[in-house]
């Protein structure tokens, strides 16, 4: 999902140009997002509204980056770079099969790309338990859903926090809904003016026994602080749509013409897709787009011992599958050295990671994400199956064998009999857990995933 998008807008060279990113952090040692390297040396670091360091910041939180770029297109310099979480409260609910939880009445989807509290372990969502206090950075859908990039723990007695949209606005009785999440905004603090459909943030303390949040302090986001032929870099999720000319970003408004770069890696532009769009910002606020690029799902997952790393081509080998990383794969240590600044030149043979990415030619995968994790003594492959004859498949290009002691599961993780599997199976999207020799996968757990 989220490969290499150096995305360079056309300009006159000359020095470095004002510009505002908004995307998820890929790597430390500065800060990377959405593929330029912003030196933060001398940056205001803001974390809720505060001021803070950059060692509190995380590998896929989404922030704004406000500074400029040079002209290379993939280094800058920030003045500011603020991260603000989506929701922050207890689980209520964790939903294993739809990847989903809920928090303060906001649901939250978990997609493969999903980076998870060092903590942790197993990074997913069946490391949670209902009243966990956690905090969720993301991308919102059209319908709401926060689409989880990070999803962090917070300590006891942390504050509760929520974005979203006004609805069912009662000013008499001084409520108003954000999706399922009452808000009692009766003794906030200085409350601007309130319309349904204005996006806010709220935060509060405790939840009234109704379960309604109770606020002590309201406030009207604004978006983005640019000015008129500012570059501007998001990525986010299609939150509207009328054409590929004329669309919403996380609520920017953008506009494409005959001079915009389409990288759409077969995806057909629309609501709830993600998208990168770098351009500049005209007189109205719209970000005219000079490139758009779209981010395919994703699906493929390698988990296991590297096999080898040529650092000087940005590629590895795990579990046999040929692997490719680029300046926007997002990089995590969970291992237990916990190295903040881990690149790929950190990597060692036999060390354990898991990735994942978009599938390309058999055996390919462009990771979107890599974590170096504790050794386990199992490897994992998630990819389209072919090649499907009992008692084998492959998987990214990966031969996977099955015996007498394989489990099998179909969609949703109901329980499949061998038969019913590689009936099933042919170009459907599988998960095999197994032991790996040999240049073979022999599965002891085969599952179709979709």
């Amino acid at each position: 999902m989220r490969r290499n998008r150096c995305l360079q807008v056309s300009r006159v060279s000359g020095g470095p140009t004002p510009a505002a990113a908004v995307g998820p952090i890929t790597g430390f040692g500065s800060v990377f997002v959405n593929g330029v390297e912003y030196v933060t040396s001398n940056a205001q670091i803001l974390i809720d509204h505060q001021a803070g360091t950059e060692a509190q910041l995380h590998t896929g939180q989404v922030v704004t980056v406000k500074g400029t770029v040079n002209d290379d297109g993939v280094t800058g310099t920030a003045t500011e770079v603020s991260f603000d979480g989506d929701v922050q409260g207890p689980v209520a609910q964790i939903d294993l099969v739809g990847n989903t939880l809920v928090v303060l009445g906001q649901t939250v989807r978990v997609t493969g790309t999903t980076l998870f509290d060092d903590t942790l372990q197993p990074a997913d969502l069946s490391s949670l338990q209902t009243g966990s206090l956690v905090e969720v950075s993301g991308f919102t859908n059209a319908a709401g859903e926060i689409v989880a990039a990070r999803v962090d723990l917070k300590p006891a007695g942390s504050n509760l926090q929520v974005k979203g949209a006004v609805g069912s606005l009662n000013t008499t009785a001084h409520t108003f809904r954000i999706n399922a999440l009452t808000v009692d905004y009766s003794n906030s603090a200085a409350t601007p003016t309130l319309a349904n459909g204005t996006v806010v943030e709220v935060q509060g303390a405790t939840l009234a026994s109704s379960g309604a949040l109770v606020a002590t302090h309201v406030e009207v986001l604004q978006g983005i602080d640019t000015k008129i032929n500012q570059r501007l870099d998001i990525d986010g999720i299609i939150t509207s749509f009328t054409s590929n000319m004329n669309f919403a970003v996380q609520g920017q408004n953008v506009l494409t013409d005959a001079n915009t770069q389409f990288v759409l890696h077969g995806v057909t532009l629309g609501v709830d897709v993600e998208v990168d769009v770098a351009g500049a910002v005209n007189a109205s606020g719209t970000l005219v787009a000079k490139k758009v690029e779209a981010k395919a799902k994703s699906l493929g997952l390698v988990r296991g011992a590297v096999d080898s790393v040529t650092s000087a081509s940005n590629t590895l080998s795990v579990v046999g599958v040929s692997i490719t990383t680029s300046a926007s794969t997002e990089f995590n240590d969970k291992s237990s050295q916990h190295v903040r600044l881990f690149r790929l030149t950190d990597l060692r043979v036999g060390e354990f990671v898991e990735i994942h990415g978009t599938e390309g030619q058999a055996g390919m995968l462009s990771a979107a994400t890599l974590e170096r994790d504790n050794n386990e003594n199992r490897s994992y492959l998630q990819g389209t199956a072919v090649n499907v004859a009992a008692p084998s498949l492959t998987v990214l290009g990966v031969t996977v064998t099955t015996n007498a002691q394989t489990q099998f599961q179909g969609p949703g993780g109901s329980a499949s009999g061998a038969a019913n599997f590689f009936s099933q199976a042919a170009n459907h999207v599988v998960k095999v857990r197994g032991s790996f020799s040999g240049g073979v996968l022999t599965a002891d757990q085969a599952r179709i995933e979709q």
